[in-house]
């Protein structure tokens, strides 16, 4: 992978694990949000809430199990719909094709994680990454993508 693509592939984690601007600020960033493991859901969900309140924002909040995840309720246009739902298809497709393309080399991944139009995924064997950015100038980086796994 190149150095650039691994400097944001560690970025990418980094903020998800660690959310230096806080839970909430990852809900206004990304859309979506969950819970950090061992902490109280209802007391999480109860504090994203009132942020939201305060701040006029429209949010879902969820439990499931022993986490939460918090949503942005946005409502989409309906002039915009279509244009915004052929986005999300081609997204979801060029996802699954790179994927897929590290299955064929033996790579299992275990999801993406997303930050605005980078994507990052990791072999869960070997861990093999992938970095993608998609849009404009799309990027497809990654030994997942060109090494078979061990």
């Amino acid at each position: 992978m190149l150095v650039p693509h691994e400097e944001r592939f560690a970025r990418i984690v980094s903020d998800y694990l660690e959310r230096p601007a806080g839970d909430y600020a990852e809900l206004l960033h990304r859309g979506h949000v969950s819970s950090p493991e061992g902490e109280d859901p209802e007391a999480w969900r109860r504090q994203i809430r009132r942020q939201a309140r305060q701040d006029k924002i429209r949010v879902v909040t969820r439990r499931d199990g022993p986490r939460a995840f918090a949503m942005l309720n946005r409502s989409v246009p309906d002039e915009r719909l279509d244009e915004l739902l052929h986005h999300e298809l081609r997204r979801g497709l060029e996802l699954e094709q790179l994927a897929q393309g590290a299955s064929e080399l033996g790579h299992q991944s275990f999801g993406w994680l997303r930050s605005d139009d980078e994507y990052i995924s990791a072999c869960s064997r070997c861990g093999a990454r992938i970095y993608a950015r998609l849009g404009v100038q799309p990027v497809k980086d990654g030994e997942a993508l060109t090494d078979p796994c061990p």
